[in-house]
């Protein structure tokens, strides 16, 4: 795929001279980009603003599953895993380099409890399962395989003897009585997959915008205010559809518009990265769905050689700022401690922790996990002097972002009198072209990639684990010869600059944490901050100035945010606080 070859100046430019766009889509989350790229594939002329960075909200938090919502059964909502099950496989499919299998383990402590209250549940009666058994996962999972059937991607689930899980993962509570393994995926890179389905947009249809760091103000009239977050500069235009994809801000987009309606009842969904070496190679690449007290569901896996554990479900009423607080650390913690009785985990050993606001739809219940996960599209219509709808997309789940996004782009054409070009399907995104689950494409690109450019066998894996297919320009850029960086020894200075210039990048935070999963993959230093500044100071031409701003906005999202100091102080040691 050839990089789209934008600059923000010439961005913003473009948008000073946009009078009227037909649609207007406000958020760059995964619900609003997988519109705006399905829409541009359709021919639609549209525009995408994001106050942040592209994918910085809920998108940029998952659990970092792809999954069939296994647990969707219990409420009875077969649709949705349905759906669920079948995007799964597509984009095991149509983004094989960031999406791959994933074998879940569930370790069971009963044979029989749950049965009861699984099946209240199944009849939309009021219950609580506090514990399932194995006869009540063994229907669940035997009918998760039906579900997952269409294109099926991966095995069948299976039980496992006691003896033989602890065999496995000797770590594991010993008080379990069986256990069980079934396949979903996971996702290696959400932020660059969201990053992706933009430039595959701006690619499809030339003029068309997403950018970042821009914001929504107003509807004024008929005409939509916009604002470039960083200079203050104003735009104004008007649009015959917005889409409002704001995720957990939806509500306050739509106040914007003169609208008290509320659409929005998110929860809060913490999680944990935690330095856990050797219990992450005792995973082996495996997740463990398992049950915290009360019966919660929550996961544990191995990411790039580290554990991660999640996940909290807490209503919240403002999304802004949402960290993983103190009673999360303790409840994650307990979870932990509660699955791996053994093994030495407290607080010293979280080296990253996040948190996101799911965007559910606005509800009374008790339990925020029978919220339903499923999307829908409410409407605000022409009102007063405005006189464009604004659709507003609630709810929904990663997984399903491309069927979310095609009812959408469904809506909007037939609003528009258009006809659907093409279906997104079978469409691969970004760096998925030509790839796919089976190794041979991947390593006939490998050996192009070293041929051709004259690189390292295994800097070129590196590149295409990290880009798929679009390695093959990125390594064009690179033919010239590579510095690493001595703090980041995974890139080189060369390549910064090559993803920085092509990929819509504005402040460094929006390279570490949108273009790239290191901040992840391990404890990063302060070091690692300040050559990763000076690097991209180096071809933007930043004075010291500009360089501290931006080492210091990087510093105090990590101690806002994430809760780990890394300033310059602490080094070589960040730690939890």
């Amino acid at each position: 795929m050839t990089a789209v070859k934008i600059t923000r100046e010439n961005a913003l430019a473009a948008l000073r001279t946009i009078g009227h766009v037909p649609v207007l889509i406000v958020g760059g989350g995964i619900n609003g980009m997988g519109t705006f790229r399905d829409l541009s594939l359709q021919g639609v002329g549209c525009l995408l603003v994001e106050q942040s960075d592209f994918c910085s909200g809920a998108s940029r938090a998952p659990s970092r599953m792809i999954h069939g919502g296994l647990k969707y059964l219990e409420t009875g909502e077969f649709r949705l895993v349905r759906e669920s099950a079948a995007e799964r496989n597509r984009l095991l499919l149509n983004a094989a380099h960031y999406v791959r299998p994933l074998e879940m383990i569930i370790p069971i402590h009963s044979w029989f409890d749950g049965i009861v209250p699984a099946l209240r549940k199944f009849l939309r009666m009021p219950a609580k399962i506090t514990e399932r058994g194995a006869l009540v996962i063994k229907l669940g999972l035997w009918l998760y395989d039906l579900y997952g059937a269409l294109n099926r991607a991966m095995p069948r689930h299976r039980m496992i003897a006691r003896q033989d899980i602890l065999r496995e993962i000797p770590d594991l509570d010993p008080s379990l009585k069986v256990a069980a393994s079934y396949y979903d995926a996971w996702i290696t890179s959400p932020e660059r997959l969201v990053l992706e389905l933009a430039l595959d947009g701006m690619a499809a249809h030339p003029g068309n915008l997403a950018l970042n760091h821009v914001r929504f103000v107003r509807v004024e009239g008929n005409e939509v205010a916009l604002q470039d977050v960083e200079t203050g500069e104003m735009f104004s235009m008007t649009c015959d559809i917005m889409v409002n994809a704001a995720g957990a801000w939806i509500d306050r987009v739509n106040s914007g518009a003169s609208s008290a309606r509320r659409m929005i009842g998110g929860t809060k969904g913490s999680h944990l990265m935690l330095e856990l070496p050797a219990l992450a190679e005792t995973l082996n690449g495996r997740m463990i769905y398992f049950e915290a007290a009360g019966g919660r569901i929550c996961i544990l896996s191995n990411f790039m050689g580290h554990v991660l554990l999640g996940s909290t479900d807490i209503p919240v009423d403002n999304p802004d700022g949402v960290i993983c607080d103190d009673d999360e650390v303790d409840y994650l913690l307990s979870a932990f401690r509660r699955l791996f009785p053994q093994v030495s985990v407290d607080r010293s050993s979280i080296f990253f922790s996040y948190a996101g606001v799911r965007p559910l739809p606005a509800n009374d219940a008790s339990d925020p996990g029978r919220i339903s996960r499923d999307h829908s599209m409410p409407e605000l219509p022409p009102e007063g002097e405005r006189r464009f709808p604004i659709l507003s997309l609630v709810g929904g789940k990663w997984t399903t972002f491309r069927a979310f996004s095609a009812e959408v782009t469904d809506e909007i054409l037939k609003r528009l009198g258009k006809r659907r070009l093409s279906s997104t399907e079978n469409t691969p995104i970004g760096g998925g072209a030509g790839l796919s689950q089976a190794s041979t494409h991947t390593e006939r690109l490998l050996t192009t990639i070293a041929q051709e450019h004259r690189l390292d066998r295994s800097r070129a894996r590196q590149l295409v684990s990290r880009y798929g297919s679009r390695a093959k320009s990125i390594a064009e850029a690179l033919a010239g010869g590579e510095t690493f960086l001595a703090s980041l020894p995974e890139f080189s200075r060369e390549e910064i600059a090559f993803v920085s210039n092509t990929e819509l990048v504005l402040h460094a935070e929006d390279f570490l944490f949108g273009r790239s999963s290191v901040f992840m993959e391990r404890p990063l230093r302060h070091a690692a901050l300040r050559e990763l500044v000076e690097t991209i100071a180096a071809f933007r031409g930043w004075d010291a100035a500009k360089q501290s701003a931006e080492l210091g906005r990087l510093v105090d999202r990590y101690r806002r945010l994430h809760r780990i100091d890394i300033s310059a102080a602490t080094a070589p040691h960040p730690r939890f606080i």
